[in-house]
């Protein structure tokens, strides 16, 4: 049985995207039909492996709801936000990700731009969902909670650029969205819109105990080249422009052993200023 049974889906629909076909389950009619218009040049006969789960809180009496919107990846919630629009921009973000390994435009990484102290770290994605759990304390560290897990490295400046929208969707499907579910709570999620200058990338160690430290230069580039989605469609000049990259940007590593350390270490360390 799927640990996400008892959720109650009411309306599914089954997509392919790329080389990808996945189904969509959510707990909201207006969900399903919303995405059923948002994606219907994807849109396919039933398949019956559930990829994305969408959890839609029930209507709030007064129009501010307190409950999560909740996006699952399999059994894992990778986003959790008060706001329809975020959900649906967070979706549609996920979704351009599964192409992402077939275009050359970019260099496309597995890590997402975190706000701390003002100034932008680059994160493996594994991290932000340690992230996301600190709840309030996020805020209080001066840590921004970012709404996306795919990032991109210009092939020629080498410096971290927003993924561009590949996908057919309607210009004002995230309008809709909220039309379709008039309510809305505070949201803090974090997209990359602009070119960021990143300040620190910061790599898992192979110390289980480490705090943050510097990293070797090569070591962080392995990480990083490890977490590309399309190395093998930009080949040479993709590496290298990952090497521009590290060589401009100060990497560190830590085991994530305490992630409220962890965070504490790098807002001093980025809050000192370049």
């Amino acid at each position: 049985m799927d640990k996400l049974d008892h959720l109650g889906w009411v309306v599914s629909s089954s997509f392919a995207i790329g080389d990808v076909r996945f189904a969509v389950r959510s707990t909201s009619h207006a969900f399903g039909e919303w995405l059923s218009d948002a994606l219907g040049a994807y849109e396919v006969d039933d398949v019956e492996e559930f990829l994305y789960s969408v959890v839609v809180p029930d209507p709030p009496a007064g129009g501010k709801t307190k409950e999560f919107f909740i996006l699952y990846k399999g059994s894992s919630a990778i986003l959790r936000t008060l706001d329809p629009a975020t959900l649906g921009r967070g979706l549609l973000t996920e979704l351009e990700g599964l192409g992402l390994h077939q275009r050359d435009d970019a260099v496309y990484i597995v890590a997402s731009v975190v706000d701390i102290a003002g100034a932008a770290a680059l994160l493996p994605a594994s991290a932000v969902p340690g992230l996301a759990k600190l709840g309030r304390r996020a805020g209080r560290l001066g840590v921004g909670i970012p709404g996306q897990l795919t990032a991109a490295i210009d092939m020629h400046a080498a410096s971290v650029i927003p993924v561009g929208p590949s996908l057919d969707v309607p210009g004002d499907a995230l309008e809709r969205l909220a039309h379709a579910l008039p309510w809305t709570g505070r949201d803090g999620l974090r997209f990359l819109d602009e070119p960021e200058t990143v300040r620190a990338f910061v790599v898992p160690s192979r110390d289980p105990e480490a705090s943050l430290q510097p990293a070797r230069k090569g070591y962080a580039l392995a990480q990083l080249a490890g977490r590309t989605l399309n190395l093998e469609r930009v080949g040479g000049k993709g590496l290298e422009a990952l090497g521009r990259f590290i060589d401009r940007t100060p990497c560190y590593e830590t085991a994530w052993k305490d992630t409220t350390a962890a965070l504490t270490q790098l807002a001093d360390l980025l809050g000192e200023g370049p």
